[in-house]
């Protein structure tokens, strides 16, 4: 039972304070002038005790900076990356405003202002609204931490509704770049005939650069034609390499693509059964920004601009498009080298039109020439029909994006691009590619619109009923 006690100080000050037990345990409360303040400050502390309310006022006094390390020490079971991303946000973004401030006096107000204002290190300049809203989803988190450890007994960032009002807005995504099936074939054979096979493993599975990177052989069943995911490389900040689970934390299966059923045999023959099935040229796992500036880049560039530059050595203007002109152009060509003059530009027809540039480059240097043969070696490996376009640049995660629209473009549901990515639910599929299933009310319509007509260009087929059904009379009447 909560009582108080009189305290009096070395000059004679009269005070009064509460006391009162919390899980068998004698607390106080702060003094009082008035004994009837004390007592009534310590029945509260006590009621609020037997409901599991009552928050040690000393436990508050922790500052957010000691109390982030405390958070962080409880999450070790986290992937590196995620530690290492929510280190870099708090010491460049949080800290600044919040390290030596007590939990307990970290206002709703306080957040707010630090929310629209806080700046970028470097910069000096109001940081950008996704990193703004990382980092208010970082203290929310750290608070929502603090009231579950009954440090705190409220959120001071929500408000009591549990909103944070603080949030900055959503910044709009970047806007998804897919491939059809003839560009990324024409990706695939602009780059290295040692890459070529990840390219369309990468553009035809939805695999993310640490899950192909890190396949072994034993990871390829090609009786079953399946390729077994789950492990995958994080790389951080500081370049370190770390093998672990994938994003997800599970194990899935994917499809082994027929049209790389004889390049992913003769890679895993090459390999042992636990050895990588891409590497560096040390044999060490292969980097995403090595593969990225030697391979890749090149080949997009490549493949992205064949049409301007088959249209350039033609003497076209250029369109990006293997139009009606360009197919004449071609045909000419073709007619007058000896070729088959079938409009397709294909190694032989390349070979005519780099044998006349090649033979047109009088005034340029030693430099601009040997540029000028690599970009053309490369462009002559990809083939170019009619209709055809070029595309923008586009980046190694595109291909996972290309691998789900190719994927519902072919007919899959949602279900079977959830496992082909590896997403933890549907929900997030679709909220990822929404846009790609429209196309699916487009073919449903048409479908019951054909049936419907089916139906009806057999004579009376829509009042055929089933056999042993009776049709009933219709009446109408006041209740109709």
């Amino acid at each position: 039972m909560a009582y108080t006690e009189k305290r009096t100080t070395a000059g004679g000050a009269t005070s009064w304070v509460g006391r009162f037990r919390v899980d068998g345990r004698l607390h106080s409360t702060r003094a009082f002038r008035a004994r009837r303040d004390a007592l009534a400050e310590a029945r509260r502390a006590e009621e609020a005790g037997k409901r599991g309310e009552w928050i040690d006022p000393r436990a508050g006094t922790l500052t957010v900076a000691d109390w982030f390390t405390t958070w962080q020490q409880g999450r070790l079971d986290r992937a590196p990356r995620t530690l290492e991303a929510e280190q870099e946000r708090f010491r460049s973004l949080v800290a600044p405003t919040f390290a030596s401030v007590p939990l307990r006096q970290v206002s709703h107000d306080a957040v707010a202002r630090w929310a629209a204002t806080m700046r970028a290190p470097r910069s000096g300049e109001v940081a950008s609204a996704a990193r703004r809203r990382d980092a208010v989803r970082l203290l929310v988190a750290l608070l929502d931490a603090a009231v579950d450890a009954r440090r705190l007994t409220s959120n001071p960032a929500r408000t009591p509704s549990g909103r944070v009002p603080a949030l900055p807005r959503a910044p709009r995504t970047k806007a998804h770049r897919y491939l059809n099936h003839e560009q990324l074939r024409r990706v695939a054979d602009a780059t290295r005939a040692d890459a070529r096979t990840l390219v369309l493993l990468a553009g035809l599975t939805g695999l993310r650069w640490g899950e192909v990177s890190a396949l072994r052989g034993d990871d390829v069943d090609l009786l079953r034609r399946r390729i077994t995911v789950e492990r995958a490389f994080t790389r951080l900040d500081d370049g370190t390499l770390l093998l672990g689970g994938t994003k997800t934390h599970a194990r899935r299966e994917v499809p082994v693509p027929a049209v790389l059923g004889e390049a992913l045999a003769g890679l895993v023959a090459s390999r042992g059964a636990g050895d990588l099935l891409f590497t560096g040229r040390s044999g060490a796992p292969l980097r995403r920004e090595s593969f990225d500036r030697y391979a890749f880049a090149p080949a997009v560039r490549v493949a992205g601009t064949a049409v301007v530059t088959l249209q350039g050595l033609l003497g076209l203007a250029p369109t990006a498009l293997v139009d009606s002109a360009t197919v004449a152009a071609v045909r000419r060509l073709q007619h007058d080298a000896g070729l088959d003059a079938s409009g397709v530009v294909g190694p032989e027809t390349w070979q005519v039109l780099v044998a006349a540039d090649r033979a047109s480059r009088t005034g340029a240097d030693r430099g601009a020439r040997i540029a000028r043969t690599r970009h053309l070696e490369a462009t002559s490996r990809v083939t170019l029909r009619p209709g055809v376009q070029d595309f923008a640049p586009l980046t190694l995660h595109d291909l996972r994006h290309t691998a789900a629209s190719l994927a519902i473009g072919g007919g899959a549901n949602v279900k079977a691009v959830q496992r082909l990515l590896g997403h933890e639910s549907p929900v997030l599929t679709l909220r990822t590619y929404a846009g790609l299933f429209e196309d699916d009310l487009d073919r449903l319509g048409e479908s019951m619109s054909a049936q419907f007509e089916a139906h009806g260009a057999v004579d009376g087929a829509h009042d055929v009923l089933t056999a042993g059904v009776t049709r009933l009379p219709v009446r109408l009447g006041a209740g109709a």
